[in-house]
């Protein structure tokens, strides 16, 4: 962390450009502690050009980031999950995101709704509902989402078509390879996370050989060993917990609040498996983290095989966690300056199921 003295008192501006600079150095440990604007708890991941992960399996050699970025402390819920479905369900058949999924979620039909399309609302009787996991998000749906986020949550259908991912580009199959774009778009506000940033976010600890010392747990609770799983209060996971009636999957996101990973994300063990931008050889994308229910090793950095699904699939055990951009300090700095101008001077003003066990 910088570290600045002052001799003086300082402008306004002056104080403001010393807290950017401050907290634009700064490695954030902790996610925020409470909901921005937009929705979501964020975690900022700094440790910026981090060491890679050097151990045994399929990801050794992945997990470097050389920027800093946003991931959201919580999957998608259901609640978040059904404000965009019902904003397009309710316009027309053609773009209900539950046809083929979500399976697993807090909603159901509304069936007090007689049209236009179709409206969900939450279970009646639950009121964990809004905070249930969603499993069942197909890869592109959850790049319309975050084309969706990028536009402001517009009802226009056209919201869905670009801003975070050229869903004009979505085309081909299984046998040719498909033809959609391997990453999200320059500028996107939101995106479906990388393999390196998921990875790090859950794995990576730039305290875990002491202040400073950053380096890698097996496990994506800040341990070397698998979680236990069980009902909150009793486990540290719901994966590998199996209740009748798929009943893991009704546990709150959120709800094994001590079970965190270095950065302060939940749930990346137990809730949904999640969706990365990773291609696995153009026929599929690779998901990280052990669903509800799954086997357990799958929240593991060196016996972890990542699933890997068709993108157009909805997968009933798949769900999806969001990353997003950090303003520049360039940004931060220029409108502090706006905000608090110098006295005398003026400124004008002028960014898929596969349930192996």
């Amino acid at each position: 962390m910088s570290h600045m003295h002052a001799v003086r008192s300082p402008t306004p501006s002056v104080v403001l450009l010393a807290v950017t600079i401050v907290a634009a150095s700064h490695v954030s440990t902790t996610a925020s502690a409470a909901p921005g604007a937009d929705g979501f708890d964020w975690a900022t991941i700094g440790a910026v050009g981090n060491a890679a992960y050097a151990g045994p399996g399929p990801n050794s050699g992945r997990g470097r980031v050389n920027y800093q970025y946003k991931i959201s402390k919580l999957e998608i819920t259901t609640s978040q999950w059904l404000e965009f479905t019902n904003t397009f369900s309710t316009q027309t058949d053609a773009y209900n995101f539950t046809k083929l999924g979500p399976l697993y979620w807090g909603a159901t039909f509304d069936p007090t709704y007689i049209g236009p399309g179709v409206r969900y609302r939450l279970r009646q009787g639950d009121p964990n509902a809004g905070m249930r996991p969603v499993g069942g998000i197909s890869w592109r749906d959850a790049a319309r989402y975050c084309n969706w986020l990028h536009n402001g949550k517009s009802s226009s259908l056209a919201s869905l078509t670009t801003g975070a991912y050229d869903t004009t580009t979505f085309g081909g199959n299984r046998t040719t390879g498909y033809s959609d774009a391997a990453t999200h778009l320059p500028g996107a506000k939101y995106w479906i996370p990388t393999l390196d940033e998921w990875m790090k976010a859950a794995y990576y600890d730039p305290d875990r050989f002491g202040k400073g010392g950053g380096g890698w747990w097996d496990f994506t609770n800040r341990s070397n060993q698998n979680g236990v799983p069980g009902l909150p209060g009793v486990g540290t996971t719901s994966a590998g917990l199996q209740l009748p009636n798929r009943g893991e999957w009704t546990i709150a996101l959120g709800a094994y609040s001590a079970s965190t990973s270095p950065w302060g994300l939940l749930d990346t063990s137990g809730g949904a498996a999640e969706w990365t931008e990773e291609w696995a050889g153009r026929v599929d994308r690779a998901t990280l983290g052990a669903a509800a229910g799954d086997i357990l090793q799958r929240e593991s950095t060196s016996t972890t095989e990542g699933l890997v699904f068709d993108p157009e699939e909805a997968t009933t055990i798949i769900g999806l966690r969001i990353a997003s951009a950090v303003p520049a300090p360039s940004t931060i700095v220029a409108l502090g300056f706006m905000l608090y101008p110098r006295r005398k001077r003026r400124f004008s003003s002028k960014q898929r199921q596969s349930f192996w066990h």
